[in-house]
């Protein structure tokens, strides 16, 4: 083989491997909880290479018209003692017409106090769109869920943080009246479908998302604690 041949051979293999490149992406193994967690519990998980944490950190908590969550700041602060630099929040607003709810830029000027209380660097807060049965929260009609759902993004469209949205196809569809109505399909999307799959394939697209930046697949953990999910990198 001569020079030149071994050059053009060499050429053409960096562009294969570049081709394969083009459809191969990193995920990172990501914990989410509603609980107090542990220093030690969050230290573990990270060995097991869940390098991202999701901690809940506001609740409906109906009775008061909505909360920081009590264990958000312990549970943040456990995780960065075990070595998470990749922590997000989410925040589970307190709505429905039966419940005297803080207004939603209430709840989030709320967040926002606690960030800069406890000198919190959040990335991402995203916002839980589901039903709960004990709160009977969106029960404002398929039409006035909308309508709230869009109060929520332009209240926390005003504060600058970035955010997402978190769903799965039945909550969308049981809330809204179909999975094909629009809310913001240009934020991010984390969707929960418990199929121990770890990818972020959507097997049934909704909300005017064709595609994921995060996929909750279980909520069975070792520790009982958290569910867990893929993110893209």
């Amino acid at each position: 083989m001569t020079h030149l041949s071994k050059v053009y051979d060499n050429i053409a293999e960096m562009a294969h491997r570049s081709d394969k490149r083009k459809y191969y992406y990193a995920l990172v193994s990501a914990v989410d909880s509603s609980q107090l967690v542990s220093e030690a519990t969050y230290k573990k998980a990270f060995g097991e290479g869940f390098t991202k944490a999701i901690i809940r950190g506001y609740q409906e908590a109906c009775g008061v018209g909505g909360q920081v969550d009590p264990n958000f700041v312990a549970s943040y602060k456990n995780a960065r003692a075990a070595g998470y630099r990749d922590i997000d929040m989410y925040w589970f607003p307190c709505n429905g017409s039966t419940h005297s709810c803080k207004s939603y830029a209430t709840q989030l000027t709320a967040i926002a106090n606690t960030f800069k209380a406890n000198s919190m660097d959040i990335g991402t807060i995203w916002i839980d769109i589901e039903k709960d049965a004990t709160c009977n929260n969106w029960n404002y009609g398929t039409a006035g869920n909308l309508s709230q759902a869009k109060d929520l993004i332009a209240a926390i469209k005003a504060t600058g943080f970035k955010f997402g949205i978190y769903s799965s196809p039945g909550e969308w569809s049981s809330i809204f009246g179909s999975d094909s109505v629009v809310l913001d399909s240009s934020a991010p999307l984390w969707f929960a479908t418990f199929n121990d799959v770890k990818t972020l394939t959507m097997g049934t697209k909704f909300g005017g998302w064709s595609s994921s930046v995060g996929h909750q697949y279980t909520d069975v953990s070792a520790s009982g604690l958290f569910d867990l999910s893929v993110f893209a990198s």
